[in-house]
């Protein structure tokens, strides 16, 4: 008889053990599926308090920057378009410092995001492409193809926030994925 009620207690201990065990990796699992924006490479200066105000000029280059890439192609992005990713670089880094009014200084901020998004999306996709056009017999992976995704998920989310202010513009597509080079040993590259 004493034998069998150790055997309830240990059957229900061990019941209770796997259940704690189960919600812990649940939860854990919750946590780490739940996906928060990548941060701005830099945000926005604070809100100019008195005049003069940048928000025509900041607004006009804007505009000019967010037509030339949306265009509903891939992102022109990689070794050959150097001249579009320092484009948008130097028009990024002389918006954020534009002394921008404190009544369009939410649209700027979602303008400043999408670019920022964007931006680090080129310079991530650089880092594949020459990972990618390495000889090696080996793949280690260092940037994946899958580490572009978030980046452009938050590009096309900021999107979608401005793109009623930009008619006849569309979101980029993500750039092309490029195929592992064949390396054949002896081969010199």
């Amino acid at each position: 008889m004493s034998y069998e009620i150790k055997l309830s207690y240990m059957g229900r201990n061990l019941i209770l053990l796997i259940t704690g065990l189960l919600v812990i990796t649940l939860v854990s699992a919750g946590n780490a599926a739940m996906t928060t924006l990548p941060q701005v490479q830099l945000p926005l200066a604070p809100p100019a308090k008195e005049a003069p105000f940048d928000d025509d000029e900041f607004f006009d280059r804007a505009n000019t920057t967010i037509y030339k890439i949306c265009t509903g192609e891939p992102l022109p992005a990689g070794k050959m378009n150097d001249a579009v990713h320092d484009s948008l670089a130097g028009t990024y880094y002389t918006l954020i410092r534009m002394n921008v009014s404190q009544e369009q200084y939410p649209r700027a901020e979602e303008i400043v995001s999408f670019l920022s998004y964007t931006l680090t999306l080129m310079e991530k996709y650089q880092d594949y492409e020459s990972e990618q056009n390495k000889f090696s017999p080996v793949n280690i992976g260092i940037t994946p193809y899958e580490d572009l995704v978030p980046w452009y998920d938050a590009a096309a989310g900021a999107w979608k926030e401005i793109s009623g202010k930009y008619p006849g513009a569309r979101m980029y597509g993500m750039p092309s994925e490029i195929g592992p080079r064949s390396w054949i040993i002896g081969e010199i590259p």
